[in-house]
């Protein structure tokens, strides 16, 4: 991850940010980190083609948490432009997307599972985003149950005129990113899609990068 980023905000003026820490989110596995109010998230997809499932929540009242479908009403379409935020149930800004070079998110899609790798026909353990999310959210929420529908970042899902929705090939190339300003202090989680069944993560997970940053 950079030690430093110009992010380009209009056009005309740019943002210099200095990195305050990075990871490396290895292909099938999660990460989860605190974003304070006021701090950028970037999310870089270093190899292309991989699909990260993304949450997140209020650090102070967990129970509010980045809903696809109020930020879907908010913004009047499947999923915020750069300007635009995501929102929670709460009906609030948590993310500010304010920069993304691949332009395709999904909204729609439940997160992969145990129980959807038992229907690919797998018998063993496989890792799974919502495994991801349970393991790496335990610190901050204990045992859970309950997994919010994710932001599924680079992951093509087209929506057709007859009702039709299919997944699509993934069409991130490599280093594409998004970067998210945090409106209130929050705790985010990704997972590296492990899905090798369908296009998602380009039939072969890889990694994603991550760094939280502040204006320099």
């Amino acid at each position: 991850m950079d030690e430093a980023v110009s992010l380009d905000l209009n056009g005309k003026l740019a943002l210099r940010l200095r990195l305050v820490r990075g990871a490396v989110v290895a292909a099938r596995t999660g990460w989860a980190d605190t974003v304070r109010a006021g701090q950028f998230l970037k999310i870089v997809d270093p190899q292309g083609k991989q699909a990260g499932d993304f949450w997140a929540f209020n650090a102070a009242n967990l129970d509010e948490h980045l809903s696809a479908m109020h930020t879907r009403v908010w913004v009047n379409r499947l999923c915020p432009r750069p300007g635009e935020s995501f929102h929670t149930n709460h009906r609030r800004p948590i993310l500010q997307l304010v920069q993304d070079t691949c332009g395709v998110h999904d909204l729609l899609t439940a997160p992969c599972d145990e129980h959807r790798y038992r229907l690919y026909g797998v018998q063993g353990e496989h890792a799974s985003c919502a495994n991801n999310f349970r393991q790496v959210m335990a610190p901050f929420l204990g045992s859970t149950r309950y997994i919010p529908q994710p932001v599924n970042l680079f992951m093509n899902v087209g929506v057709f005129p007859d009702g039709r929705v299919e997944t699509g090939d993934n069409p991130s190339k490599p280093g594409d990113c998004v970067v998210f300003k945090a409106w209130i202090d929050s705790i985010v989680a990704l997972s590296a899609c492990p899905q090798e069944f369908n296009p998602v993560a380009g039939w072969y997970p890889t990694d994603l990068h991550v760094g939280v940053y502040e204006a320099a």
